[in-house]
């Protein structure tokens, strides 16, 4: 990832680091700016929501000898009458917009970072809400109110990527690497290398990935940050078993687990993520009851590729009563990061019980949610799974994939070294 920064120049001099201007709208978003809260909230609660979002918007884009006149005398009384019709009873989006009232009344000494905290309360309350659309408005809201804080970009940055809008994404990513490195937010900076690295990752682009998790390494190393570092760990090792690049991947793993603090709440997606190379090397006796106790570990927004794997596990195992259940538990998530790949997942179990036309469909709604995220590795990933599941229904015996084999002694402490720590973690609620 590139990043429009300067350190020194030739002369010894420091120079300021210049920081890229961010992407405001997708390409592909309809109609004027906030459109979205009027589709996501076809109320009267929707209508306040837009009308204080494109008020602090406009606050936050004029200079600040500007503010004083932005409004008309009264328009704080007038949105504060809004509210009160309203009866709001949820603290979380009564407060943050009487909040925002502020930005009408006061709008040349209301305070920026209250400005930015009420938007980012507002987009949480959104997200509860299933509304994402609106949560990422609030968040780029936030972002702009407070437009040196590198924290609420990345924000923009990780909800653009997850809604794979990802030139945007990218714009806001690299805005955040530039204001961390300027403020010396070592952490900010590292979780936006990140943050690049898996979008990268999603749409296939393994170099750049590779070069954004080297760049995050480094730095929590140089700092010392231990739980940065066994995260950036756990993303290389993904990244080079994507490669092919199995020693590498090992290497990276075998470092994550010893690094990783005792219970930490990541624990249970690194040990997801080495069960599934286990099982993509056939040694599924190892992988499913890691497998099995990470699903209701880990954090929920990954919980759907947790149940994928699991079903591709129970698939190979000829373990249909644990499938189908994985199966009716992916139903229930629409969309959303990872979710193409584990219906990619489930197919790969269908065919392993020679549940075939199951198999067809499920790889179908992998490679087409794939397709309209613009996750191109697991698109491909899928494309050729459709092609290859004729032939397996015609050789049901050469399925070399399906093979179990030798697991090494190591493998059988680091399994139990997992479950144990697993079984030591809490359950999600």
């Amino acid at each position: 990832m590139t990043t429009m920064l300067n350190g020194r120049s030739d002369t010894g001099v420091k120079r300021r680091w210049r920081i890229p201007p961010p992407i405001l709208r997708d390409a592909k978003a309809p109609g004027p700016e906030g459109l979205a809260v009027l589709e996501e909230f076809r109320s009267e609660l929707g209508g306040v929501l837009w009308k204080s979002l494109r008020s602090v918007l406009l606050w936050a884009q004029a200079r600040p000898s500007e503010r004083k006149s932005l409004f008309a005398p009264d328009a704080a009384k007038r949105r504060a009458l809004d509210l009160l019709a309203l009866a709001l009873e949820e603290d979380d989006v009564r407060e943050p917009l009487e909040m925002l009232t502020e930005v009408l009344a006061i709008p040349a000494r209301v305070d920026p970072e209250l400005v930015g905290l009420a938007c980012r309360r507002l987009a949480g309350w959104a997200e509860g809400a299933d509304a994402p659309l609106t949560s990422l408005e609030f968040l780029q809201a936030a972002a702009l109110a407070c437009p040196a804080n590198a924290h609420f970009a990345l924000a923009v940055g990780r909800a653009t990527r997850d809604l794979a809008q990802y030139s945007r994404s990218e714009s806001w990513l690299q805005r955040s690497v530039g204001l961390a490195r300027q403020a010396g937010d070592w952490e900010t900076y590292i979780r936006a290398y990140l943050g690049h690295g898996k979008m990268m990752l999603r749409r296939g682009v393994l170099p750049a990935a590779r070069r954004s998790y080297v760049k995050a390494l480094r730095r929590s190393v140089r700092q010392g940050l231990q739980e940065l570092e066994a995260m950036t760990l756990q993303d290389l090792f993904i990244l080079e078993d994507k490669a092919g690049n199995v020693t590498r991947a090992v290497t990276y793993a075998t470092r994550a687990v010893a690094t990783f603090p005792t219970r930490h709440r990541n624990l249970p997606h690194l040990a997801h993520d080495i069960a599934v190379f286990w099982m993509q090397r056939g040694d599924v006796e190892h992988a499913f009851p890691v497998l099995r106790e990470t699903v209701d570990r880990v954090q929920e927004r990954y919980r759907g590729i947790a149940i994928g794997s699991l079903a591709r596990a129970g698939g190979h195992l000829g373990d249909e009563a644990a499938f189908d259940w994985a199966v009716g538990e992916l139903e229930r998530w629409w969309d959303g990061p990872g979710i193409a790949d584990a219906w990619a997942e489930v197919a790969r179990g269908a065919v392993a019980m020679a549940r075939f036309d199951d198999a067809r469909d499920f790889a179908q709604r992998a490679e087409t949610m794939a397709r309209h995220r613009g996750e191109s590795l697991v698109r491909f990933e899928a494309e050729a799974l459709i092609q290859s599941i004729q032939a397996e229904q015609a050789a049901l015996e050469s399925r070399s994939s399906d093979r179990p084999s030798s697991a090494q002694p190591e493998t059988d402490q680091l399994a139990r070294e997992l479950l144990k720590s697993l079984q030591a973690q809490p359950v999600n609620a």
